[in-house]
């Protein structure tokens, strides 16, 4: 529904062309898509082919990446400015805040990927272009890692090729390549948790905690995939073992959410220490999201105008006052017009369904006219729009036919991550860590369409 909404609204007010243009474009590009799908599916599943399959299509993927780069500015914006400056003065001695209510004081948990950018700056030099080509090799073992969790919660190596496509070719998901971002290294690791649950092995539930705790460390969104993880081992594991084996089960439970918090804590404590940051990996700012995600006017996504609002001058604690005393206007006035469902859609939509705005903060305009730069917006959305069609067809699909529980916790982590961001900010950046799951759920819609296709043919 939401892609059919903000496609209407993008058609209609389209200042470039007319209705009929974008929508040959955008029929030309499901075109193609079906074409490369329909390739993928029908190309033999045999080991060795496979290799050669998986091989061709990520260096297909890699060279366009890196031409991606090449289009647009190095110069970084925003938070991304933001770690790359502090880097390079860190490591000329300068400390990363200084005062309480500095950026890598306020929001410390941040020091976990500086650190990163920092080590690379180290060993590199301070040149963008290593960031941006690390950049490429991690989605690269993104685009694996979600081939290889699409085969283990389907079992299909059709599956897990198109899952690599629809990933690979989603503009909105590569086009921060060229930042200085933490979305792929964290989502490499979390990937890796994800499919190390799923594993019999007996120490995988060790290692799995190690990978979430990590992926946390370089971007605060563990507790999201710890809580899927908890629901689906309550609810699709234990209650499935054998009596004899129930304790065992819930000892490696309870063992990798210990893990997990010990991991965390140690790598806070041993920042403390060192005096890289005195906050640890904390977050001294816990309303701010709450003051941008909780406010009607901006459909709970980042404004200027409520920043300003906050005095950048005062110190940490009158701060945290000035926030407080908004996130309760905003609950006020939600509760006394009862607007609190009518925001929440908003941003479900914002969300999942309308135009990301990582296009924007690649700065691809910079270097490229308006025109080719709304071109390129329209191409990317047409895109994700397809992609979310699949993901409406893999929906009926699930819901009409009895799947393996393993894919319920991508199902599960998603349902957590959403509730999440009906009470915090959003943006349309901020489900690339999802793209993966969403993308597994197409593909599953797009086998099960080619499959009924095949079987209509073989009885004619």
């Amino acid at each position: 529904m939401g892609a059919g909404l903000a496609s209407w609204q993008l058609l209609y007010a389209d200042p470039l062309s007319g209705r009929l243009k974008i929508l040959f474009g955008w029929l030309l590009i499901a075109i193609l898509v079906l074409v490369a799908s329909f390739i993928l599916v029908k190309i033999p599943d045999q080991r060795s082919t496979n290799y050669y399959v998986i091989g061709s299509v990520l260096g297909l993927f890699a060279i366009v990446y890196l031409v991606w780069i090449k289009q647009t500015p190095v110069q970084q914006s925003s938070d991304y400015h933001t770690f790359w400056h502090t880097a390079d003065a860190a490591l000329k001695g300068v400390p990363i805040y200084h005062s309480d209510n500095g950026y890598f004081a306020k929001w410390a948990y941040q020091t976990g990927f500086l650190a990163y950018v920092i080590l690379v700056v180290k060993l590199f030099g301070h040149q963008i272009q290593v960031v941006q080509y690390l950049n490429v090799i991690q989605q690269m073992l993104i685009l694996l890692l979600t081939y290889r969790l699409a085969v283990k919660v389907t079992g299909k190596t059709t599956i897990g090729r198109l899952s690599l496509l629809l990933v690979g070719i989603n503009i909105e998901w590569f086009a921060l390549n060229n930042r200085v971002t933490n979305q792929y290294l964290a989502t490499i690791f979390f990937l890796i948790a994800i499919i190390l649950v799923l594993s019999p092995r007996r120490f995988n539930w060790l290692w799995a905690a190690f990978s979430l705790a990590i992926a946390n460390i370089l971007r605060p969104l563990g507790i999201v995939f710890l809580a899927g993880i908890i629901v689906f081992v309550v609810i699709y594991q234990l209650s499935k073992v054998k009596r004899t084996q129930l304790k065992a089960a819930i000892s490696k439970l309870v063992g990798l959410i210990i893990i997990y918090f010990v991991t965390l804590l140690s790598a806070s404590f041993a920042v403390k220490a060192t005096n890289f940051n005195s906050y640890g990996l904390s977050n001294q700012d816990n309303p701010w999201k709450f003051v941008l995600g909780l406010n009607y006017e901006s459909n709970g996504t980042y404004s200027t105008a409520i920043k300003n609002q906050i005095n950048p001058h005062a110190d940490r604690k009158a701060c945290l006052v000035q926030e407080n005393r908004l996130v309760r206007q905003n609950i006020i006035f939600l509760q006394q017009r009862h607007l609190w469902c009518r925001l929440f859609i908003h941003k479900f939509f914002i969300l999942w369904a309308q135009p990301s705005n990582t296009l924007d903060f690649s700065l691809f305009a910079n270097n490229h006219s308006w025109v080719h730069t709304q071109q390129l917006k329209l191409i990317a959305y047409g895109i994700s729009v397809l992609e979310m069609l699949g993901v409406f067809l893999g929906a009926l699909v699930l819901w009409r036919k009895s799947v393996g529980d393993d894919l319920y916790l991508l199902l599960l982590t998603l349902f957590a991550y959403a509730s999440a961001q009906l009470l915090i900010e959003v943006q349309g950046r901020y489900r690339l860590e999802f793209v993966p799951f969403l993308a597994i759920i197409a593909a599953i819609g797009l086998d099960f369409v080619w499959t009924k296709i095949t079987l209509i043919k073989f009885k004619d």
